[in-house]
């Protein structure tokens, strides 16, 4: 097979790391990186076929998946180590059809608001998983 000009396995690189954008497998990212180290190894003339361009490739892209998709998938998949800030901690609510309104956002609550009537004022201490807590209940 001849060699394969650079710039085609530029082009083969940069749609793999694109199509990549699309599926975040962390897979084919790794192996388009391959095909662009080729591809500069390539412009210098480094090669004299295009299997072992394409081998290469391969290569190099299947030990940077080993080496690093575990890493790639721990940095997407990393969880925020500040807590979120909360607005809404504690306050004075408007029940208001089953809900509670609280400077313009509606919220559900732990509590059971059936003794509760449209209008009513509560106190609100605590937001929790989204949902309020109530001061006191009747």
């Amino acid at each position: 097979m001849e060699v394969i000009d650079w710039y085609y396995l530029l082009a083969i690189g940069i749609v793999l790391i694109g199509i990549e954008a699309l599926f975040f497998s962390f897979f084919l990212i790794w192996i388009g990186i391959g095909f662009l180290l080729v591809s500069a190894l390539s412009y210098f003339g480094l090669y004299e076929n295009g299997i072992a361009q394409i081998a290469t490739a391969c290569v190099i892209g299947l030990a940077l998946v080993f080496a690093l998709r575990k890493w790639s998938m721990n940095m997407l998949n990393k969880t925020q180590d500040t807590p979120e800030e909360r607005s809404h901690i504690r306050g004075i609510g408007t029940i208001d059809n089953g809900m509670i309104e609280m400077d313009g956002t509606y919220w559900s609550s732990h509590d059971d608001l059936s003794g509760f009537k449209d209008g009513d004022k509560v106190e609100v201490i605590d937001v929790v998983n989204n949902k309020v807590k109530l001061a006191s209940k009747r």
